[in-house]
Parts: structure tokens; sequence; C-alpha cells
């Protein structure tokens, strides 16, 4: 398995993520809709692994969209299948996690987090990629005073 999507790739943790992967020679697709994020961090993973002479353009390719959009992923999955670099797994990072706006905008956390991820998983399965590393937010369990949690 070389060759991952990683969803929210843009993000805190997911940017961490792809350097990660990219300094062990994966190659990368990230997917990110920019809500909560900057292009500017593809600048800073390109800084970073030039430090360490690991940086190769051919290993990354960025793709901005929302995964609630079936079109949008049936084409990412498309162009690095016609790149030769099938994605044989998924990282999925993207979702929408302040607490306070969720508890203002439910049906948006719903369609984001849940729906875009249905299809996330349906799109993978029509390209028969099976792996998924689902990650979530510690926000999930409240204020709890007790751990774990």
């Amino acid at each position: 398995m070389r060759n991952i999507l990683i969803t929210g790739g843009t993000g805190f943790i997911g940017s961490h993520t792809c350097v990660n992967l990219l300094e062990e020679g994966f190659n990368i697709t990230v997917v990110d809709s920019l809500k909560n994020s900057s292009i500017n961090v593809l600048k800073g993973i390109k800084k970073i692994l030039e430090l360490s002479n690991k940086y190769d353009a051919n290993k990354i390719n960025f793709y901005k969209g929302d995964i609630r959009n079936r079109t949008f992923l049936r084409e990412v999955f498309l162009e690095a299948e016609n790149k030769s670099k099938p994605i044989d797994g998924v990282i999925h990072f993207a979702g929408l996690k302040a607490v306070g706006e969720s508890i203002a905008k439910p049906l948006l956390y719903w369609d984001v987090n849940v729906n875009g991820s249905i299809n996330l998983l349906k799109i993978m399965e029509e390209n028969n990629c099976r792996t998924i590393l689902f990650t979530s937010s510690a926000a999930v369990y409240g204020n709890s005073k007790e751990i774990p949690f």
C-alpha cells in the first residue's frame, strides 16, 4: 500500500500526517475543502520536506473539494488510477469539529460528517479500496472530568 488519500489533509493533524507519509516514501492525494485550513499549508509541507531533502512534487497531489460531492470524489479516484497510482487506502480527517457550532448547526454537522463519510465509503467501494483509518475528535466526549473517557 503506497498510494494514500488523505481527506482533510491541510488541517493540523492531516498536514502532519502528510509530512510523515511523504518522508516514508508514500504517494499521497490530499482532498480538502479549505473551509478550516489554507492552501498555504501545502507550502509548509514542501518547506519541511525540502529541509530533509525528501521533497518530491510527484508524490503529492492536491484537490480542493467537498467529500459530500460524489462526482468530485469519483474524479479524484479516477485521476489517481489514470496516473497509475490507484488509491490503496484512505486516512479520513475531513469533517467539522467545533462543539459550539455543532450545537447551533446540527444538520450541517450531520451532513458534512456523516453524509460526507458515507459518500467517501461508497466511492471507495466503487474503486475496490477497502482500507480506511477514520479519526475523530476528543470533543465527542464532552467535558468529562474522568479519565479514561
